[in-house]
């Protein structure tokens, strides 16, 4: 089987349903999907591999392309109408290029943008939150007029809150929080964890809280400020 044709056979399968059936098909055409994960109906053109582990969720409505490698981890999470893709170019001359990578219970909510160009990693219960936030992991280095793509880092068990800008090289540590509207630019050395905010990010103060030690992919509680009470909804 030539490439085009398992990239149009693969990108049938994946308008398919979610199902045992589903997960079987892309199975054969070359994917590793777990029985237990749930791929929803997305468009994905030109993908190399895709791996959803036990358990794991790529949702409705996604357009996937130009990439060498998806993978999501155990009960990890994409949700609905983000597109994620990246330049044939970083993916054919980068080792690394155009991959994403979600740890165990890592998760990306909805109507994100990511480019993958320079491969962009989740660790484990990392969350990117909100909606409309873009990674944007390659530019055109002006000092060599030349484009470039650098990895993004989103540490274990840290929060990207809702439209931030993401640039390649950037990294957020582990147990931070990125605050809503903030330009994360290329790290410089070895970055402090805290809140990170602003235009662009700096290190604001530390931060703590009962979400850092969940043990969920998702909060599905409810705090009512009124009362001060919890509700649980499941």
């Amino acid at each position: 089987m030539s490439d085009k044709v398992r990239d149009v056979v693969r990108l049938v399968l994946w308008l398919l349903p979610a199902g045992a059936a589903k997960n079987a098909l892309l199975r054969r055409a070359g994917h590793r999907v777990h029985p237990t994960a749930r791929a929803r109906p997305s468009i994905v053109w030109r993908v190399g591999s895709f791996e959803l582990a036990p358990h794991s969720s790529f949702g409705f409505a996604n357009v996937v392309k130009n990439m060498r490698e998806i993978r999501l981890g155990r009960d990890a999470m994409i949700g609905r109408w983000n597109l994620i893709s990246s330049h044939e170019s970083f993916v054919r001359h980068l080792p690394t290029g155009g991959a994403l990578v979600l740890g165990d219970h890592a998760k990306i909510t909805s109507r994100h943008q990511l480019d993958c160009s320079g491969s962009v990693s989740l660790g484990p219960f990392a969350s990117v939150a909100g909606h409309q936030s873009r990674v944007m992991s390659h530019s055109v280095d002006l000092a060599r007029n030349a484009q470039t793509a650098l990895p993004v880092v989103i540490g274990e068990r840290s929060f990207v809150s809702t439209r931030v800008l993401v640039l390649g090289g950037a990294v957020l540590p582990a147990r931070s929080v990125l605050g809503a509207g903030s330009v994360l630019i290329r790290a410089r050395g070895v970055p402090e964890p805290g809140l990170w905010a602003g235009v662009p990010a700096k290190l604001r103060g530390p931060v703590s809280g009962a979400w850092f030690e969940r043990e969920e992919t998702s909060t599905h509680d409810l705090w009512i400020p009124a009362t001060d009470t919890i509700v649980h909804t499941r």
